[in-house]
C-alpha cells in the first residue's frame, strides 16, 4: 500500500513578516496566519488525513488544529518536528545577525552546512525531522498522514528522504504551503511541492 504523506508549513507569524529567525522560539500565528490555516485546512481536509502530527510549537500546533477540526481527528504533538534551532540568532533579523556575526552569516548564506552559534546545522535538523517522519509513517496503518511543521525542517527532511545531494535543492514552503508525497514502504515519491490554496 502506498501511503500519502502531506508536509504542511504553519501559517504566518509576526516574526515571518519582520524577517526574524524564529527557530525553536514559540511564536504564535498572527491574524493572517490564522486565516491562512483555516483556508488551507478546508482544502487539505478533502484529502482526508487519518493522522495529523505536528510540531509542539504553537504556530504549527494551532495550524494543525484547523486541519484536525476539518478532518474530524485528534492531532498529535511531536517535539521532534520543531524548527531548526538557530541558537543565538533567534529573534534577530538577517541585518541584525550580519552586524553581530558577519562571517558566520556569510557562511550560512553560502549554503554551507554550518551551525549558528548554539544552534543546529541544516543536516542535523533535517535528519532529526526526516527520522521522525519516517518513524511516524512506518509505525502507522493510516493511508493518509499530515505532518505539520516548519519551513526549514520540512525542506531539509524532504531533501533527505528523496535522496537529494546536498541541501537547498527544494524551495522553502511559503506560509501554509504544502507538499504531497507517496511512500511505498521503501521509496518516497514527490507528487507536488509548494502548493497553496488560491
Amino acid at each position: 500500500m502506498t501511503k500519502t504523506v502531506i508536509f504542511w508549513r504553519h501559517g504566518q507569524t509576526d516574526f515571518n513578516v519582520e524577517g526574524r529567525f524564529q527557530g525553536q522560539s514559540d511564536i504564535g500565528l498572527n491574524e493572517l496566519g490564522r486565516i491562512q490555516a483555516a483556508q488551507a485546512a478546508s482544502y487539505l481536509g478533502e484529502l482526508r488525513p487519518e493522522i495529523i502530527v505536528s510540531s509542539d510549537l504553537s504556530r504549527a500546533a494551532d495550524t494543525a488544529d484547523h486541519l484536525a477540526s476539518a478532518a474530524g481527528v485528534d492531532p498529535v504533538r511531536d517535539e521532534r518536528l520543531r524548527e531548526t534551532a538557530f541558537g543565538e540568532w533567534e529573534g534577530f533579523t538577517r541585518g541584525e545577525i550580519r552586524a553581530n556575526w558577519p562571517d558566520e552569516l556569510a557562511e550560512w548564506l553560502s549554503g554551507a552546512d554550518m551551525s549558528p552559534p548554539g544552534g543546529e546545522s541544516r543536516t542535523q535538523s533535517g535528519r532529526r525531522v526526516a527520522d521522525a517522519i519516517t518513524d511516524i509513517v512506518e509505525s502507522s496503518t493510516a493511508e493518509t498522514i499530515a505532518i505539520v511543521a516548519h519551513g526549514a525542517v520540512l525542506r531539509g527532511a524532504a531533501e533527505i528522504l528523496l535522496g537529494m545531494n546536498g541541501p537547498g535543492r527544494l524551495a522553502v514552503l511559503g506560509n501554509c504551503g504544502h507538499g504531497e508525497f507517496g511512500f511505498t514502504g521503501t521509496n518516497w515519491v514527490l507528487r507536488s511541492w509548494g502548493t497553496a490554496p488560491a
